[in-house]
């Protein structure tokens, strides 16, 4: 073989190390999306397989329910993802989002009336299509709601390029503007619409939660949460609403003779999320009948709450401090050690494990254990 066969074959060599290397670049990137997402949906349910595919396909991604739920991904997506320049990430997010919600949302309906269909009796099976297919729009719709507000969730703009994606999804995927059996274009587009202004009106709902929590009005916290999670439930949410029914608890709880001489050490490391971290405030205690039963009332419902938020996601450290909390409040120590015992050996030894533990301990009469723990703390 001579000089220039060596050339040609060594730059195809080196063209082919070149693409593989930018794929695989190109996967992480997308594993990275999707697995941001699933986090935001923080379903106790396992993720799905994601596949990448080479083979020619009729949409940019597909969720198969069986006979193991996986979302397949076009590889020449990627180049329509990129063509958006710095909305990228965004675009492959509105994309995986929207096939996530088939998933968790267990859309398996369409696919599940494949044999009913094959009934014989013939006015049935008329029936059953015209429910499968208004039942598939339904679900499409859904799809793109809540694929919205997850990508939104997990940190992404899908709505400055919205509209764009869809475009360019439909020229290069040669699709109609009016598919058989899924929203029209034009519903898509309106379906952004919607959420977009939905998403925008459970923001202020939010921050009208924290703000409500931050005065001490719990119960109306509670309620602004609770709004928010008929609509949308995340583990975030229910861990907030989690930690009001605790502070509700604190402001009528008696202050021990130990805590009032050294409240730094008997304040609970209780957490709301988005970062707004909630201290024990001074409050007029009760010490009626009545208050006790709101104190362990609102106890009870905090234990729930933060019990749905760990199912939801059990890899929700912050939930299970907040949980250890409520259990040594209600005279429970050995329970609050337990969940603090069931974090990672890392997560224990943070700070607001430590408190906790600390306080157990004490309640225990444990206290060089507790007086250890305190001392590392500098309390």
């Amino acid at each position: 073989m001579n000089k220039t066969g060596y050339v040609v074959i060594f730059l195809c060599c080196l063209f082919q190390l070149m693409f593989s290397a930018n794929n695989n670049d190109d996967e992480e990137k997308v594993k990275e999306i999707f697995n941001k997402i699933v986090l935001a949906y923080g379903s106790p349910k396992s993720a799905p397989q994601l596949v990448f595919s080479d083979n020619e396909m009729s949409t940019p991604a597909i969720y198969y329910a069986k006979p193991d739920a996986r979302i397949v991904v076009d590889r020449k997506f990627f180049d329509i993802c990129k063509s958006l320049n710095e909305y990228a990430v965004d675009a492959m997010a509105i994309v995986l989002s929207h096939e996530l919600a088939h998933y968790f949302n267990d859309h398996t309906f369409c696919s599940d009336f494949a044999f009913a269909i094959r009934n014989d009796n013939k006015d049935l099976s008329s029936k059953l299509k015209n429910l499968s297919k208004s039942e598939k729009i339904a679900l499409e719709t859904e799809a793109d709601l809540k694929g919205l507000f997850y990508a939104t969730s997990a940190g992404y703009n899908p709505f400055s390029i919205y509209e764009e994606l869809l475009n360019k999804i439909y020229k290069f995927y040669k699709l109609e503007n009016n598919v058989d059996g899924y929203p029209t274009k034009a519903e898509r587009v309106a379906i952004s619409g919607t959420a977009q202004q939905k998403i925008a009106q459970l923001y202020v709902v939010f921050q009208q939660g924290i703000t409500a929590g931050k005065n001490g009005k719990y119960d109306e916290a509670i309620e602004k949460f609770e709004t928010i999670n008929r609509h949308f439930p995340t583990r975030e949410n229910y861990n907030n609403i989690g930690a009001y029914y605790t502070l509700k608890a604190l402001s009528f709880y008696p202050i021990s003779r130990a805590a009032y001489l050294k409240p730094e050490r008997f304040s609970y490391p209780l957490q709301v999320e988005e970062q707004s971290r909630l201290v024990i405030q001074k409050q007029t205690r009760g010490t009626t009948s009545e208050a006790q039963e709101i104190i362990n009332t609102s106890l009870l419902n905090a234990q729930k709450a933060f019990e749905k938020s760990i199912a939801l996601d059990p890899n929700y450290h912050n939930s299970f401090i907040n949980l250890a909390c409520v259990y040594d409040l209600l005279n429970n120590p050995e329970a609050a050690l337990g969940t603090i015992k069931e974090l990672p050996q890392n997560i224990q030894k943070q700070k607001r494990a430590k408190r906790i533990s600390a306080i157990a301990y004490y309640h225990m009469d444990l206290t060089q254990k507790a007086e250890k723990l305190w001392e590392e703390l500098g309390l």
